[in-house]
């Protein structure tokens, strides 16, 4: 295999076709472990599949849920709480020292990770979406009026680009800097905010993009689809899903996609679209799957309950909450699950499904929590708050 074989801006490297910024953020995390082991021979070095976090939603574009830190794992204290003026349904997220999230006032919100107020950036209506940095520390966020804007970061606004339908999905980031982002269908937008193609769709995509490691962009639509698309905007394949996909797809490490429908189903499909399981929840199923690094699935349903199941679709374990789960989950570095409720509160559960600890946060939890490298959970809530517990 050589790079020309290799499809999406990626290279040849050992043999398989990875992201040039895969590799890079591979090797030097394979440097800081090489390090750390001259200084302690018990250190070990990480496996060539552990995902490298990225500030995007679900933790970059496989949408895969996992964290590179460690959160708690007994009951946290609350060490701050930044009010808003609306709910907030985004996930916020952590970036060199500052934290982002966008509300339903409006207002995308830039705070130290103290609770200081940097900046606001004030967009023309609600702000569902979770903001994506670039690599050069740019944010890119979508607001309900259809505007895509590229901020700096101190919140200066580089561009904003109209796109004439409401984008209340998160915006994605190719490793070539390409902007992927839901509306009436899928945009792929330059890092210069120009619309490189546009393809349109049936229904409305709710759904963040994800980007499968052969280089597709893959989408769930409110009709009841889920696209592949490649890199030049051409549909490469069509599944039907059977309901509404509000929630993104993630992938796993073997390029497994996994999915949630209206109709209370979880999916696993192929990467070619096949279907290889359906597995029936009692309910809706409207979060984004977290994929545990052992390939549990992990997905909560408005059934109230939290679910993990396993790669061939049989049930691992269930955890009730007191309420519909909208919230998708994270997974730390530890194997600890960190998920919201409609029943007021954020769970912190074990890999073998024990509820470690619940905090109150006094109105639904459906936004996605982020993690700092301090152990800091930073959470949004109905209570119009952006909250930092540790």
């Amino acid at each position: 295999m050589s790079d020309r074989e290799c499809r999406a801006d990626r290279i040849c490297h050992e043999g398989t076709c990875r992201f040039l910024e895969d590799v890079q953020a591979e090797r030097t995390q394979r440097v800081l472990v090489a390090e750390a082991s001259e200084a302690d021979d018990e250190d070990e070095a990480p496996t060539a599949s552990a995902p490298v976090e990225r500030a995007q939603f679900m933790g970059g574009p496989r949408h895969t849920g996992r964290l590179a830190a460690i959160g708690p794992t007994s009951a946290p204290t609350e060490r701050w709480a930044h009010s808003t003026s609306a709910r907030i349904f985004a996930s916020p997220i952590v970036h060199e020292g500052a934290v982002y999230v966008g509300s339903l006032d409006g207002r995308l919100t830039a705070l130290s990770t103290e609770g200081e107020l940097r900046w606001r950036y004030v967009a023309a209506d609600k702000i569902y979406a979770t903001v994506a940095v670039t690599e050069g520390g740019d944010l890119i966020v979508g607001a309900m009026d259809g505007q895509l804007a590229r901020l700096r970061a101190g919140g200066d606004v580089a561009w904003e680009l109209e796109l004439g339908a409401e984008i209340d999905a998160s915006a994605t980031l190719g490793a070539d800097g390409t902007i992927y982002v839901s509306a009436d269908g899928l945009y792929a937008v330059t890092p210069g905010g120009a619309v490189r193609w546009h393809a349109a769709t049936a229904a409305h995509v709710r759904s963040a993009p994800a980007i499968h490691p052969s280089g597709a962009i893959i989408v769930g639509t409110t009709g009841g689809h889920v696209l592949a698309i490649d890199p030049n905007g051409e549909v490469i394949w069509r599944a039907e899903a059977g309901s509404s996909v509000d929630g993104a797809v993630s992938i796993a490490d073997d390029g497994t996609i996994y999915l949630g429908t209206d109709l209370g189903h979880v999916l696993a499909l192929a990467a070619d679209g096949a279907e290889l399981w359906r597995y029936e929840t009692g309910d809706d199923v409207r979060a984004t799957p977290a994929i545990a690094p052992d390939g549990a699935v992990i997905i909560g349903s408005y059934d109230r309950h939290l679910y993990a199941i396993e790669s061939d679709g049989t049930l691992r374990w269930r955890v009730p909450t007191r309420g519909r789960i909208r919230a998708s989950a994270r997974i730390d570095a530890a194997g600890t699950i960190y998920v919201g409720s409609q029943d007021d509160h954020l769970y912190a559960i074990s890999p073998s499904g024990d509820v470690l600890w619940r905090h109150n946060l006094g109105q639904d939890v459906d936004s996605t929590v982020a993690l700092d490298d301090d152990g800091t959970l930073y959470v949004g809530a109905d209570d119009r708050a952006l909250h930092a517990l540790r």
